[in-house]
């Protein structure tokens, strides 16, 4: 019986290390008493985190959002990596940029206006769905 109960922590700890792993130390979310746990994970989700200062992190990649005018940031335009992305999940995976489930993940301090530049630049690319997410306030 120990042994069942040993092999469920276990399994419950990796499934809770491999949801935190599209956590980024440099992102401090905001709180808010709205924000839920998701229900289930969407089937074809793509994290989008933004940094404080505007730095665009997807899985390893840094990312700048190109825009004219503006100085060009560290790492790579982020309509350029859309454009490679989409076309690598539409060759292997078969999915379409409206099937993408974007999940944005900013920092408490990051500009709303930028939030929405960086979204008007997933729904040039064809991208619809959005979840944002935020830190869970319990009372």
């Amino acid at each position: 019986m120990i042994d069942i109960v040993f092999l469920l922590i276990t399994f419950f700890t990796l499934v809770i290390n491999f949801s935190q792993s599209e956590s980024n130390d440099r992102i401090h979310l905001p709180a808010s008493e709205l924000a839920q746990p998701p229900e289930e994970m969407p089937a074809e989700p793509m994290t989008i985190q933004i940094s404080e200062d505007g730095q665009i992190f997807i899985g390893q990649v840094v990312c700048y959002l190109d825009q004219p005018g503006r100085p060009k940031g560290e790492g790579r335009p982020l309509s350029d990596f859309f454009t490679e992305e989409l076309r690598v999940r539409k060759t292997i995976d078969k999915v379409e940029p409206g099937d993408l489930t974007i999940i944005i993940r900013a920092d408490a301090d990051t500009e709303t206006g930028f939030v929405e530049r960086v979204i008007q630049a997933c729904q040039a690319k064809g991208m619809e769905n959005f979840t944002l997410r935020a830190r869970q306030v319990l009372d």
